[in-house]
């Protein structure tokens, strides 16, 4: 007598099953038969709701969340618990259409090079009060939480909702990148690198770029036309005689590239300064006509990523299909697939999660370890992938039981800090080498966060900072992180150049540390504000402004939810619910 489906598979394999089907999987099980649609019912089922919430919110394939262990199985994103925090009462489902419908994307800080996503003429809605200047030619930043423009509405054209709703977002040293909820990587500003060098190509070495060679291959060609160069315009001059030079129009000989930088060139509507990312992939690069490129349109969304990490002047991002792709330099637009060789990522021994120190990249690769390089090879022409200059970490391979790495940070010139599942020890490797950090902190380790010169340590029971110099902690500088109110407690910390922000898990920003130059990036108002009226910072000099303890953003909306933040150079960004 055979056995019914609901036997051979009870609720509770399905429910354990979730996590490695993809949105699409789920929804095509739940059509299998009556069972299935039952256990997958998309109007009732709040754990159905919750794994597709962890799956479009709460990734943890990016430095923002530890991997899960046996340790910590139940473990929440910051969003995931800032969410069942503050709403208590709501189902995964009604959470779920919260975070994708409701999160918008705030900036302030530094103006330069349109790295918030606006500038103070383009923006159009921004009170005189939120920007710091000296005179009104003079604007230096916005120093309060101001909403980016974000897909507005323009002759009636509409955008796919999964296109807009933001998934995450990082910050770099001259920019933010913005991840989709369809997959889809922004960047905004003029630039992401602001002109310098990230872990790229080693010194003297140059990437194959195929629009550079089809222009100098073109022009080269067009040259011999009577040993002319083609004028500005696409107009080449001839001689109809020997005495009488004539002029006639040409064919454009840019057009097939201009075609290709159309299609590439996709902003946000409405706002021009935050604009869309490819991967080289994307491109059509014929072997048999030399120098050829193309973009067909339907090509463009074929590359979905799911996780981003930035650093000073570079971001890594991991595709759903497990590839990675790095933009790592002033000369690249679109971003280079990264082969770690000897190592078969995509099969065996996949990529599971992406960091990015101040300089250089580390990778959680599944039963090969921590690995970390600073340089790639450059591609070759039909080549469009680099190889990176990596090196493993040792012993950082486990898959499972106490040693298993969940969580790393990266910091400046390839200092790696890294917990395993039993919580119970900090580890670093610097300088080549494997040492154990000692320093008295109060409860099991979950979660850690770097950046150039410090490091956030978050306990069971609390959260640290201390500094880190040139791979060495510095345990003197070692500072325990408190807030007045008792009930709450910071999960989430990123930091800039020079300044400090921290989420509560009531959804509360606190910032700290200098403000140079009147950028703005600690968001508590002018300068005015935070000396004489809040009375929580000191001026540091003519430009500069610094507050020493955790300090309340405020907003408008005094019980306002924060559900993300991050901070890079000289600017902050935050998800806010609105």
């Amino acid at each position: 007598m055979g056995h019914s489906i609901e036997d051979e598979l009870t609720p509770d394999i399905i429910e354990a099953a979730l996590p490695y089907l993809s949105i699409e999987d789920i929804k095509n099980l739940s059509l299998t038969n009556k069972y299935f649609h039952k256990l997958l019912d998309f109007e009732k089922s709040d754990t159905l709701w919750h794994e597709l919430f962890r799956k479009s919110f709460g990734s943890m394939h990016s430095d923002a969340e530890p991997l899960e262990s046996k340790e910590n199985a139940q473990y929440m994103s910051c969003c995931e618990a800032i969410l069942r925090n503050r709403f208590p009462d709501e189902s995964w489902g009604q959470l779920y259409r919260k975070r994708a419908l409701n999160a918008t994307f705030h900036t302030w800080g530094s103006l330069k090079h349109a790295r918030l996503g606006f500038t103070a003429v383009s923006h159009g809605s921004l009170p005189i009060e939120v920007i710091n200047n000296a005179g009104m030619r003079l604007q230096f930043g916005i120093n309060a939480p101001v909403p980016v423009p974000w897909y507005s509405s323009e002759e009636g054209q509409s955008q796919p909702f999964d296109d807009k709703s933001i998934a995450s977002v990082s910050a770099g040293g001259f920019s933010f990148q913005i991840l989709t909820k369809s997959g889809k990587l922004y960047s905004t500003g003029s630039t992401y690198s602001g002109g310098h060098r990230g872990p790229g190509t080693v010194e003297g070495e140059h990437d194959y770029n195929p629009f550079q060679e089809l222009i100098v291959r073109t022009e080269r060609s067009l040259a011999l036309f009577n040993g002319r160069t083609p004028r500005a315009g696409g107009v080449v001059p001839i001689n109809t005689t020997s005495s009488m030079p004539l002029e006639r129009p040409h064919e454009n000989i840019y057009a097939r590239l201009e075609d290709v930088e159309q299609a590439l060139d996709q902003k946000v509507l409405g706002n021009k300064h935050v604009r869309r990312l490819f991967a080289r992939d994307v491109l059509n690069v014929d072997p048999q006509v030399p120098h050829h490129v193309s973009v067909e349109s339907e090509e463009l969304d074929k590359i979905k990523f799911q996780a981003l990490s930035s650093g000073r002047s570079h971001f890594l991002a991991l595709s759903t299909e497990g590839e990675l792709y790095s933009w790592d330099g002033p000369d690249v637009e679109q971003g280079i697939r990264i082969v770690l060789e000897r190592i078969p990522v995509k099969t065996s021994n996949p990529i599971v999660k992406i960091g990015c120190g101040w300089n250089y990249n580390c990778v959680s690769v599944y039963k090969i370890g921590l690995v970390v390089w600073s340089s790639r090879s450059a591609t070759k022409e039909n080549e469009p992938f680099a190889t990176a200059n990596y090196k493993i970490i040792p012993n950082t391979g486990e898959v499972s039981g106490d040693d298993k790495v969940v969580d790393f940070a990266c910091c400046a010139n390839m200092c790696v800090f890294f917990i395993t599942a039993n919580g119970d020890q900090l580890k670093l490797y610097a300088n080549g080498e494997m040492q154990n950090v000692d320093l008295p902190l109060d409860g099991k380790l979950v979660k850690i966060v770097g950046c150039y010169t410090m490091l956030a340590i978050f306990t069971t029971r609390s959260c640290y900072t201390v500094n880190v110099v040139d791979g060495q902690i510095l345990p003197q500088s070692l500072i325990r992180l408190e807030l007045e109110d008792n009930e709450d407690m910071f999960i989430s910390l990123s930091t800039g150049d020079y300044h400090t922000i921290a989420l509560t898990s009531k959804g509360k920003m606190y910032t700290w540390g200098l403000e140079s130059e009147l950028c703005g990036c600690l968001g508590l108002g002018n300068r005015e504000e935070i000396v004489n009226a809040r009375r929580i910072g000191r001026i540091e000099n003519l430009r500069s402004t610094r507050v020493i303890k955790p300090s309340l953003v405020k907003l408008a909306n005094a019980d306002y939810v924060c559900l993300a933040v991050t901070a890079g150079g000289w600017q902050t960004g935050a998800l806010i619910l609105s």
